[in-house]
């Protein structure tokens, strides 16, 4: 029954592929079969991850099916795992599962829809029928955007979790093939790193088509061409103050809200959804425009831009604050009251950090405190490292410790907690780190 059902869908298969190629068919027709092509993928996806698992549980293969498919299929063994993994996702959401089978939604947008489903459940992506509509109506492109922004606005940590677990995979590898000598790159970012990569590379390849319509008898690179000669000239270096001039990465993040002004979530546009501490980190060096749009998508307002900090805050601030213990070539600049809670863009709410203090301040809760005329950071009051233990011994040569009327054990604890006024932020760091690490009963603030 089986094989006699399969050879007739064949058979009908090849019958539309002699009919589309005919003389008598016609634009609309076409634009017909493509249309029911969708339905056709679909369904046929279902099928082959169905009869894989079949097989996969008959002979105890322990993969699910992807071995199986992979071979019988002749597709990527990658391919046939995702496949494999998102139809047994939607065992548990059978609308979804319905709608694939039924051909209503394709089989990019049932795996968009499982996702979602991990990150928040599958109780609110099963009730949420104007989700599973746009499944239907929307582009793959368009409906992994759609999915983001839905996802961002029911994640009890505003997308914190997700974003950290990004930027934990970041990664680059580079190798030689030794059989043609070619050298390969392979890397993966997070939504920021990777639209500003991305916005570097195209710009500067634009510049090198330039370049070559300038130059009749010169070569005429490919884009991909052009994207490597820009990889290599974005990365030359310069032995003087020219590093200062490096390309900046001018990107567009948008922040979304609702006409009440909460449920708001940010993204790096083509680049997927942020959480809250990127767009406030990114917020201290950007050039913030507010425009209102229509819930159609029709601008209606325009703000002006409230700049950025200047060449010449920077130049005062590399002055004032020595650069935070790093190269100002690695520093930025931050506001001390948040531009996101109307904090100006005065030298005055300006100091200077490095990448690795501004990232503290951001995303692990560091403080901004006074020191003196200016400020620095210091740790969250209640951060604590290391296992609990007991207190420590008393030294084997002079007197007990005591604890009793006229200990003097708080001004030893006030001793621990004073911090030199000399500290940069960066120095600061690495001793509240040291601090931590020897007595987790007290914390350097």
């Amino acid at each position: 029954m089986l094989v006699e059902m399969t050879q007739r869908v064949r058979e009908g298969l090849a019958e539309l592929i002699r009919l589309v190629n005919s003389e008598s068919a016609s634009t609309a027709d076409a634009r017909q079969v493509l249309s029911e092509s969708k339905a056709f993928a679909a369904q046929v996806a279902v099928l082959q991850a169905d009869a894989a698992a079949l097989v996969a549980t008959s002979e105890q293969h322990g993969d699910g099916g992807a071995g199986v498919l992979a071979q019988a299929a002749g597709v990527f063994r990658r391919d046939a795992e995702g496949q494999v993994r998102a139809v047994g996702q939607l065992q548990s959401m059978p609308e979804v599962r319905d709608a694939l089978t039924d051909g209503d939604i394709s089989l990019a947008n049932a795996k968009a829809l499982a996702q979602a489903s991990k990150k928040t459940s599958v109780a609110q992506v099963s009730q949420d029928t104007g989700l599973l509509e746009k499944a239907a109506s929307l582009s793959p492109e368009q409906f992994a955007r759609e999915t983001g922004r839905w996802v961002a606005q029911r994640q009890d940590d505003g997308g914190e979790g997700q974003y950290r677990r990004q930027r934990a995979r970041r990664r680059l590898s580079v190798w030689k093939d030794n059989d043609d000598g070619m050298v390969h790159l392979r890397g993966e970012f997070d939504p920021v790193v990777g639209a500003k990569l991305n916005k570097r590379l195209l710009e500067e390849a634009e510049r090198l088509r330039r370049l070559d319509l300038n130059n009749p008898g010169g070569e005429k690179r490919s884009l991909r061409q052009r994207l490597a000669d820009a990889l290599d000239t974005l990365t030359e270096t310069d032995s003087g103050e020219g590093s200062r001039g490096a390309p900046s990465a001018e990107i567009a993040i948008v922040q979304h809200l609702d006409r009440d002004g909460d449920k708001a979530f940010a993204e790096v546009a083509g680049g997927g959804v942020i959480p809250q501490s990127v767009l406030e980190e990114h917020f201290c060096n950007a050039r913030i425009v507010g425009v209102v749009y229509s819930s159609k998508g029709v601008p209606l307002w325009r703000g002006s831009a409230l700049p950025r900090p200047t060449r010449a805050q920077m130049d005062a601030l590399i002055a004032r604050y020595g650069a935070c213990g790093e190269h100002y070539a690695v520093c930025q600049a931050h506001h001390i009251r948040p531009r996101s809670q109307g904090g100006p863009n005065d030298i005055d709410n300006l100091m200077l950090l490095c990448w690795g203090c501004h990232d503290k301040v951001h995303h692990h809760g560091w403080r901004v405190v006074p020191s003196g005329d200016l400020h620095t950071i210091a740790p969250p009051e209640r951060i604590r490292h290391g296992p609990a233990r007991a207190p420590d011994p008393p030294p084997i040569h002079g007197p007990p410790r005591s604890h009793g009327p006229g200990s003097s054990s708080n001004q030893r604890q006030a001793r621990i907690r004073t911090v030199r006024p000399t500290m940069t932020p960066c120095d600061q760091a690495d001793a509240a780190s040291t601090s931590h690490a020897t007595d987790a009963r007290f914390a350097v603030t």
